[in-house]
């Protein structure tokens, strides 16, 4: 019995080796796919730790919480002549606890009222552990609209990274 390729076989096989020719091309079209800039830093690039995310001001990135700040405490107390003064405090723990007492201009809130004022002014701060305490007592004030004749300035703060600091200055 001789074995005979006939036309049909040929056709056969020719549109099978097509087929998988033409599926193992598919998913494969590198031509849509983006390039990452000319200056971006390869990706398996290391940097020195605590390089990565720090701004200008020294405040490391990572460590700003969804609150967009770097504290979990801060307790100011700032005294005016005339038994004036202005308080605000904020805790993270829990629920979280805003609270303004400002004699200065007679005004308080307590609660979610008092949250809402004191973020976007704690997220202005960019101070962090290792700031000078003249630069935190500056941007403090700056910030927050007050003053610079304080008798007595008193800021307990607890930083994102579990770092306390107190500063206490009196004129």
């Amino acid at each position: 019995m001789k074995k005979y390729i006939t036309f049909k076989s040929v056709l056969s096989m020719l549109s099978i080796l097509l087929s998988a020719a033409v599926i193992s091309g598919c998913g494969t079209d590198n031509d849509n796919m983006s390039a990452p800039p000319e200056n971006a830093p390869p990706q398996d690039e290391t940097q020195a730790p605590g390089d990565e995310n720090t701004t200008e001001e020294g405040v490391n990135q990572d460590q700003v919480s969804q609150n967009g700040h770097t504290f979990t405490k801060f307790d100011l107390d700032v005294e005016y002549k005339d038994n004036k003064k202005f308080e605000a405090e904020y805790e993270a723990e829990g629920n979280g606890e805003a609270e303004i007492k400002d004699t200065l201009n007679d005004k308080s809130s307590k609660g979610d009222k008092a949250y809402k004022e004191l973020s976007p002014l704690l997220e202005q701060l960019k101070i962090d552990a290792n700031s000078d305490e003249q630069e935190v007592v500056t941007q403090v004030l700056e910030v927050f609209g007050l003053e610079k004749d304080y008798t007595e300035f008193e800021l307990e703060v607890t930083y994102e990274d579990g770092t306390s600091k107190e500063y206490k200055l009196k004129q």
